[in-house]
């Protein structure tokens, strides 16, 4: 790449950028003037609440009788004391206090009555729709309860004279070790990521939607792909401009924030009662180690705010695509918000979620400097491949010029539709989230009702969407589906994959199992559903429904699908990625997207989708057996110990991965045939 003409590009796109009134509202206006004013009207609105609920005169119905008298005296005396004031009204019954606080002429009612045991009880009615009856009754509540400690004082005055021993034997107390630097840090910590993930995320939406989208739309986009330069040149600017953009944001921001911290702490009494007089040097370091963060993770934001807008014909589609990618990276930077969720090695490796926790980290004082240091170099590795991902889809016609997420075939008339055609990337996205939605609201209430006949219920929708969808959009069933018959290698093939792959995951789940000891109360609670069904059952409903229906989806439309409008590899990484999220718990995932992968290379090498549903099978089936039948697994070398050691681990990797080799030599050889059948 020239860095001339980059620069030059970049020049240009920044210029672009700038001439957009709205890019330049939400880049500084919003930072430097939306945010500061949102804090302190919050403030200030809360303030005002809490000093009008003081000030306000409550009107609180007696209901009148022997034992209530001295109540409204007792309120009256005590207005000076608590800061409030109330304005009493008797009633002869019970039932006109209370028609008068439905009618909203009193805030509250008291009425008293003498309990069994001969002891009177105040009862003190509020309407929970009417914050001013709510508060009138706390209010009547907190005097009661210090006129019962009155009492109840004077009583054992009487009968002890020294009291205070008897009631309290032993003296117990707080001591707060942290400073005041570390309390106000820990409550920067908590809300600072969100605010500020959230604004970065803001300040690169716009200008990734204009150079994308907003090119489209002006029908500019035609003209640069002419222009003598190449496409990783001009990707390369769009991403520096965009970054450029999310960095400056990132630092008003920074600006903003510290600017209205000060303020506050100069300014708001409570922020010094809360923490006392604070060293504001102290977090020095924490604003310099974040100076150097932020800067990185605006580029991860940047270029996977261009990923998704690439993809969109104009702004208000740009638009939609990024709500969701949004409300994702808001939901993560909510993590902060979780009681007990540090930064520690494993999730300093979570994306968006690591960077969360390291500002909480640092602004709590407390720097591990290892955990740091993984934040750092995970979100420059995310970054590194979110630039490869965008360069990919920049550099390809049929995302640049394509019909994109519109080509939606379900939207039109099917007499319209063409025979045997082939869906497209909208229809896999529709798809998917079909399932998805099956998996979310009628998988549960399938099987809390029918047991599990009800998942057997599941996968027989899941077999039915794809294949009404396709018969809907006259696909050609042969072609998408892979329904041909496979060459005679490919059962052995595909067997040798099978073993080769189970045999790596085993050692992946064992080893994440002892990293997140939690994943495995999952695998638990699955393993328990098998068991209570009976063998019958099970092996019909997990063993062979599955190797169908998700065959069908996933391996069929799906990767049928991808690999008709992408690179097959990549095709064979999105339709794992995507069967491995639909089982929707972590350990699944991991195994999902692991023979997820090795199937669909299987399909794609015999164009058959019979052996992938064989290799589905063997993979249930097996499950099944060996839940029923664990003697089977104990009597297999290595794999039948109760604890397997880092040599058994190392011995189980090396032998699947040998029949990994195994399996892919056997596809490679060249059986002659008067059909092809790779």
């Amino acid at each position: 790449m020239s860095k001339k003409t980059i620069f030059s590009l970049y020049k240009k796109e920044m210029l672009d950028i700038f001439r957009d009134k709205k890019t330049v509202l939400i880049m500084i206006l919003v930072p430097l003037f939306l945010y500061p004013g949102m804090m302190l009207a919050t403030m200030l609105v809360m303030n005002g609440i809490t000093q009008d609920s003081m000030d306000k005169t409550y009107t609180v119905a007696i209901v009148e009788s022997s034992e209530s008298e001295g109540i409204s005296q007792l309120l009256l005396n005590e207005e000076d004391e608590h800061e409030y004031s109330f304005d009493i009204k008797g009633y002869e019954t019970r039932q006109g206090a209370q028609d008068a606080l439905s009618a909203k002429e009193a805030d509250a009612f008291v009425d008293t009555k003498i309990t069994d045991d001969g002891r009177v009880c105040y009862e003190i009615g509020y309407f929970s729709a009417s914050t001013d009856s709510v508060n009138a009754a706390d209010y009547v509540d907190e005097i009661l309860d210090d006129y019962r400690d009155l009492m109840r004082n004077e009583i054992l005055a009487e009968e002890f004279g020294d009291y205070d021993s008897v009631l309290n034997p032993i003296v117990v107390s707080n001591i707060d070790v942290a400073t005041a630097e570390e309390s106000a840090g820990s409550a920067i910590g908590f809300i600072i990521p969100f605010m500020l993930i959230t604004s970065i995320f803001m300040g690169a939406i716009y200008p990734a939607i204009d150079v994308t989208a907003g090119e489209r739309e002006r029908g500019t986009l035609e003209t640069l792909m002419i222009l003598p330069v190449k496409n990783s040149e001009m990707m390369f600017s769009k991403f520096m401009a965009v970054s450029t953009v999310a960095v400056f944001t990132a630092l008003l921001n920074l600006l903003s924030i510290f600017c209205v911290g000060m303020y506050m702490y100069d300014s708001v009494q409570m922020v010094e009662d809360a923490y006392g007089q604070m060293n504001l040097l102290q977090f020095l370091p924490s604003v310099l180690v974040l100076l150097v963060c932020i800067p990185i993770f605006a580029m991860f934001l940047s270029a996977v705010c261009l990923c998704v807008c690439i993809f969109a014909k104009s702004f208000k589609e740009a638009n939609n695509y990024s709500t969701p990618v949004l409300l994702v990276f808001m939901f993560a930077s909510m993590t902060g918000m979780l009681p007990n969720v540090t930064l520690t090695p494993k999730t300093a490796l979570l994306p968006i979620i690591n960077v969360t926790l390291f500002i909480k980290s640092i602004f709590e004082l407390h720097f591990d400097w290892q955990s740091i240091f993984l934040v750092f170099i995970s979100t420059i590795l995310y970054t590194f491949l979110a630039v490869i991902v965008m360069s990919k889809l920049f550099s390809s016609e049929d995302v640049l010029f394509g019909e994109g997420f519109r080509g939606v075939k379900l939207l039109e008339k099917r007499s319209n539709m063409k025979e045997k055609q082939m869906p497209g990337i909208g229809d896999v996205i529709l798809m998917f989230g079909f399932m998805l939605l099956l998996m979310i609201y009628l998988s549960s209430a399938l099987v809390f009702r029918l047991g599990i006949w009800g998942t057997g219920v599941v996968q027989l929708l899941i077999l039915a969407v794809p294949v009404i969808y396709a018969w809907y959009m006259k696909a050609d069933f042969k072609k998408l589906f892979s329904l041909r018959v496979p060459g005679i290698k490919y059962i052995p093939a595909g067997i040798c994959m099978w073993i080769g792959i189970w045999l790596v995951e085993q050692v992946v789940l064992l080893l994440l199992a002892e990293w997140f000891p939690s994943l495995l109360e999952t695998s638990e609670s699955l393993n328990l559903a098998i068991m209570d069904c009976g063998f019958v059952s099970a092996f019909l409903v997990v063993g062979i429904s599955p190797a169908i229906a998700e065959e069908f989806a996933f391996r069929g439309f799906l990767f049928g699908t991808l690999k008709e409008k992408r690179n097959p590899w990549i095709a064979i990484v999105i339709s794992a990625v995507l069967f491995g999220a639909y089982h929707m718990n972590m350990l699944q995932f991991i195994g999902g997207f692991m023979m997820g992968i090795g199937i669909a290379y299987v399909v794609f090498r015999s164009g058959s989708i019979w052996v992938g549903c064989m290799m589905h099978f063997i993979n249930n089936g097996l499950s099944v057996i060996f839940q029923y039948y664990p003697n089977i697994l104990q009597r297999i070398p290595i794999l039948g110990k109760e604890s397997l050691e880092t040599a058994d681990m190392i011995l189980l990797a090396v032998a699947g991965t040998i029949f990994i080799i195994i399996g892919l030599m056997i596809m490679k050889i060249k059986v002659k045939s008067k059909k092809r059948d790779s």
